[in-house]
């Protein structure tokens, strides 16, 4: 029987991350792990970083063409993004840069 003060493991450590503002850093690390996977190879590769701030994916390309294809499917990424991370985060939206 757990007392009134004890939480699961994995529950002190999500606590640690949102206490120390870790949470967002943590989901960025990982966007960017899996961003070919979630965007393509060749969005990966004109792709310069991703950075994730209050709930908001930055998407930072080198090229024109890569932001005007993302912008027009930026719903289904954002879809895709939040269905792969199961939970982890709850992205509300994506920029592109």
């Amino acid at each position: 029987m757990k007392k009134s003060n004890e939480m699961s493991l994995g529950d002190a450590i999500q606590a640690f991350l949102k206490t120390n503002e870790l949470d967002e850093k943590l989901l960025e690390t990982e966007i960017y792990a899996r961003w070919e996977e979630l965007a393509g190879n060749a969005i990966n590769l004109k792709t310069n970083k991703v950075k994730v701030e209050k709930g908001i994916l930055t998407v930072y390309v080198n090229s024109s063409v890569v932001r005007n294809e993302l912008s027009l499917r930026r719903s289904e990424l954002l879809e895709r993004v939040n269905l792969r991370l199961r939970g982890k985060g709850n992205l509300k939206g994506i920029q592109i840069k």
